[in-house]
């Protein structure tokens, strides 16, 4: 069974539709709203929808997360491989804001839901398939971690988070047969991202890619990047 956080639309939708596309395997998806979830799991077409779960996990929540994570270990078929999507930006729901007016709670709940509960999940997940010997790990960061994108400071920051975590794993877990990248997209428009990055686009003459291509990109190498480096900007 393949998880895929953050999946009840925009890049985790698509990359769990493109999965049940290109595999046989199972599904599990993420999300934080119940209503989209049943909604993503309508929008699938039968057969493929037989082989989708979803559960809901708002990931900002430690109790869903430890949910989560207690279901995957007793789950059956066993995960095989995930794709972590999950990540906040309090840009969107407060707008920009300069690191210094940017209030302690957005601070406090972004490095909470992209840092402290993404690492909880990732090294169940590591423990899952070290003991096995074998899976593959996708996180889905963002190239404006290394941009440094202004008014997004504290998401940009738990991104570059990201690396650092994507490259230790490898060092540490490789050799127990487990395969794990950092995918960078750059501006990727989805229905919680477009006003914002279609602007940002108009205003700087930066480029726009859509989920469904985005996901593609992250399909490929989770599928087929085993000789791929450990992070990826796409």
């Amino acid at each position: 069974m393949i998880l895929v956080t953050g999946a009840s639309q925009g890049i985790g939708y698509e990359c769990a539709t493109a999965l049940l596309a290109r595999t046989d395997e199972r599904l599990l998806i993420t999300g934080r709203d119940a209503g989209k979830l049943l909604r993503a799991w309508e929008n699938v077409p039968d057969p493929s929808r037989e082989r989708l779960t979803t559960r809901v996990c708002d990931q900002a929540r430690r109790s869903d997360v430890n949910a989560l994570i207690a279901l995957l270990v007793h789950t059956d078929p066993p995960v095989t491989g995930a794709i972590l999507g999950v990540g906040v930006n309090p840009m969107y729901t407060e707008g920009p804001h300069r690191i210094h007016a940017q209030s302690l709670g957005a601070v406090e709940s972004t490095i909470q839901t992209n840092c402290t509960h993404t690492l909880m999940l990732t090294a169940a997940l590591l423990g899952l398939f070290r003991a096995r010997r074998s899976g593959t790990l996708v996180w889905i960061g963002s190239q404006a971690a290394k941009a440094g994108l202004p008014g997004a400071g504290v998401y940009c920051a738990t991104k570059s988070f990201l690396a650092g975590l994507a490259q230790v794993a490898h060092n540490e877990y490789a050799d127990r047969g487990v395969r794990v990248h950092l995918v960078n997209p750059g501006l990727v428009r989805t229905p919680r991202t477009a006003d914002v990055v279609d602007r940002f686009s108009a205003a700087h003459g930066v480029a726009v890619s859509g989920a469904a291509e985005t996901a593609a990109q992250i399909v490929d190498l989770y599928l087929a990047g085993a000789a791929a480096p450990v992070e990826v900007n796409l």
